[in-house]
This record gives C-alpha cells, sequence and structure tokens, in this order.
C-alpha cells in the first residue's frame, strides 16, 4: 500500500512506462534492470565456444557456426568440433588416431600397404592468425553498425 500523497511519486519511479536503450521495447520502470539483463534481445552475451561479445539474437545462430569448428585433441591426434569438445574430454581414452581401428572393413591389401591419408594443405600460422584477425574485425564492425542504426532508428 502506497499512501495518496506518494502515489505518483511511487507511479513514476516503479510503472511509469520506460524504453529500453537497447531495443526500443518499452514497460515499467522496475522491469526494465531485469530485461535489460536477462531478456532483452540487444543485451550482449559471450559465445560459449569463442568469448567473442555479440547481441543475444545473433548468438543461436553464432554458436550453430562457432561450435562446428574444430580444434586438435592433443591426447588423441583427432580433431573434435569445439561442440563436442567438453563431451570428448571427458570419453577421450587418449590413444593417437593412428592406433585406433578404421571405422570401415579395410581390405587385406590396404592394410598390408598402409592406407594413405590426404594430408591437410599447410597454412602459415601468420597467415591463420591474420585471417581470423580480419574476421573478427569484420564481425564486430557490423556489430557496431548494426548497434548504430538501431538506435538511431532503421535507415530507410
Amino acid at each position: 500500500m502506497v499512501p495518496k500523497k506518494h502515489a505518483e511519486e511511487h507511479f513514476l519511479n516503479t510503472h511509469a512506462p520506460v524504453t529500453c536503450s537497447l531495443c526500443s521495447e518499452t514497460m515499467e520502470r522496475e522491469i526494465l534492470p531485469i530485461h535489460k539483463g536477462e531478456n532483452c534481445p540487444q543485451r550482449i552475451v559471450t559465445c560459449e565456444f569463442c568469448e567473442f561479445p555479440l547481441p543475444a539474437i545473433d548468438l543461436a545462430e553464432h554458436q550453430e557456426v562457432c561450435g562446428n569448428r574444430t580444434e586438435l585433441c592433443h591426447l588423441c591426434n583427432r580433431y573434435i568440433r569445439l561442440r563436442e569438445r567438453y563431451n570428448h574430454e571427458s570419453r577421450c581414452n587418449g590413444i593417437p588416431e593412428d592406433h585406433v581401428g578404421s571405422s570401415r572393413n579395410v581390405r587385406p591389401v590396404e592394410r598390408e600397404q598402409g592406407a594413405r591419408r590426404r594430408q591437410p594443405p599447410e597454412y602459415s600460422r601468420k597467415r591463420l592468425l591474420f585471417t581470423i584477425a580480419i574476421a573478427g574485425i569484420a564481425v564486430l564492425l557490423g556489430s557496431l553498425f548494426f548497434q548504430k542504426t538501431m538506435e538511431t532508428g532503421p535507415v530507410v
């Protein structure tokens, strides 16, 4: 219960409509902090795979792509998708891939000759880091541009 003499002040501090500065949605003032922290589609969240900050509305699409990237497991020498890394780490037996049997039926002739593996293309570490840096900068600039257009209104 709010005394009548404090009703207007209470309304302005608690129930007055306010607009979210991130997504422009209108809501009661007391709900705004919860909205910005948990529900706003434009709040900044972090990708669980690469720790890149991006708007929550874009997280699922980003993680779908990002989680499909692979990293080498140094215990078993296999490339593992990032989305499967935690499960893999808990059940990896540490046996290198060269000692693990093939999942397909191998003819005796192939077994004797040894299967020839296609070698991945060699890329310099410097070139790879440069490519990742350029992609990161492009995504960051795109996010900033998108956020700026959302603050000023849609470009027509």
